[in-house]
């Protein structure tokens, strides 16, 4: 965590140094700090599908059914690819049976 944070002084818009970092607070269980993470390299980058895919992803942890559906379509829309991932990501368990996480991915 403290070479991202070294990195982010020498160059605050690094959009990768600010998406890795929000990845090892993810790992760490720090789900809100990551997404203001993920928040930070989405200023730099808004294109950066990862980074809302992985929004999602801590928010269907933390069982914000509306933000992780709002985050992963636009990540979808980004990615088409994501919805494949959507469908085997265990970080999505607790919001699966949610109608409208099952509409975005059966599309």
């Amino acid at each position: 965590m403290v070479s991202y944070d070294q990195t982010l002084k020498i160059k605050p818009d690094l959009h990768d140094a600010w998406y890795n970092r929000g990845v090892a607070l993810y790992d760490l269980g720090r789900l809100e700090e990551a997404i203001a993470s993920y928040n930070q390299a989405l200023k730099i980058k808004p294109d950066y599908h990862e980074a809302w895919y992985n929004k999602a992803c801590c928010y269907a942890l933390l069982e914000n059914v509306d933000l992780a559906i709002e985050n992963l379509q636009q990540a979808i829309n980004l990615n088409p690819k994501c919805r494949e991932m959507a469908k085997t990501e265990t970080d999505f368990d607790n919001i699966r049976e949610d109608q409208r996480f099952q509409d975005l991915i059966s599309r």
